[in-house]
């Protein structure tokens, strides 16, 4: 005789399917939740290293003594291998021309004994202020050591930065040059020339949400939190200029973008004349906790 199933038999195959079932989902919802935390890691990782990368290679760009570290809340400023606290967030730097560089509008040499006679002139062979991209530039001798050292007695009025002077950035007038020298148009004129220079188009910041003006209109569209990190650009500190975010600075001016977010900390030194650049990446994700990791490079 063929027997059936009893109520109470089904009942417990029921209850244990479902019990299977509620495991099995937990375990496949949990594989799921690691593997979305692994994704957005690697995808945190991987745009951190694009960052470095990035800045790396504005850096690799820089008038090596024009880089400081900026107190945003003090307003001092130093340069990058005389910082000795963390205080100095914000990382400046002057941007040589290196387009004009790349296509031969300027070697970068100078002839010293005609520009020492000429005084007011820096007579540099192949020079061709018709075909520059800029309208503004900037010259600044390399020093004896290569590293635009020249005349820098008082720093904190060498480049221009946040209301110092420029002594050593002099102005130079395209108009009224040639092919064989760079008029300088500054009111003064340098005491030492050096055979190297550099021409700069401006300056760069990198700054996080936290240490700047968020109120500043040139961030407007670009829905910021203190944990933004920002590249500003195109201001020119020797015109009393500063970037278009300084809490501090009462000559703004400049643009913005956004580098990362979620960088919950930015640090910049200077060791062995190398730039040594640190972020810390933390993001929190709903219902799966935080993802932090820190990532390094050095620039040369």
């Amino acid at each position: 005789m063929k027997r059936s199933f009893t109520l109470l038999e089904i009942i417990v195959v029921l209850v244990i399917v479902s019990l299977l079932s509620v495991a099995t989902f937990k375990a496949l919802s949990k594989i799921v939740q690691k593997s979305f935390k692994a994704k957005e890691t690697t995808k945190l990782s991987l745009e951190s290293q694009i960052v470095l990368d990035q800045i790396s290679n504005l850096l690799a760009d820089r008038i090596p003594a024009t880089t400081i570290g900026y107190d945003p809340v003090s307003g001092d400023y130093k340069p990058l291998n005389s910082i000795d606290s963390d205080n100095y967030k914000i990382l400046e730097w002057y941007v040589r021309a290196m387009d004009d560089y790349m296509d031969g509008h300027f070697s970068g040499f100078c002839d010293m004994i005609p520009s020492i006679d000429t005084n007011n002139y820096v007579v540099s062979y192949g020079f061709e202020p018709s075909n520059m991209y800029y309208a503004s530039y900037n010259l600044i001798f390399a020093g004896s050591f290569d590293r635009a050292t020249s005349d820098i007695s008082d720093f904190q009025n060498a480049f221009g930065w946040h209301g110092g002077g420029s002594l050593v950035a002099y102005d130079i007038s395209l108009s009224d040059s040639n092919s064989s020298a760079i008029a300088l148009s500054d009111a003064r004129l340098p005491n030492f020339v050096y055979e190297k220079y550099f021409l700069t188009i401006g300056a760069h910041a990198i700054a996080r949400g936290a240490d700047i003006d968020k109120s500043a209109s040139c961030l407007d569209g670009l829905h910021i939190d203190e944990n933004t990190l920002l590249l500003f650009y195109d201001y020119y500190p020797w015109q009393g200029q500063t970037f278009c975010a300084d809490p501090n600075g009462t000559g703004q001016s400049g643009k913005a973008a956004v580098l990362m977010r979620y960088v919950q900390g930015f640090f910049a030194a200077e060791q062995d004349y190398t730039v040594r650049l640190k972020l810390d990446v933390n993001r929190t994700i709903r219902g799966l906790g935080s993802v932090h990791f820190s990532k390094q490079k050095v620039v040369f």
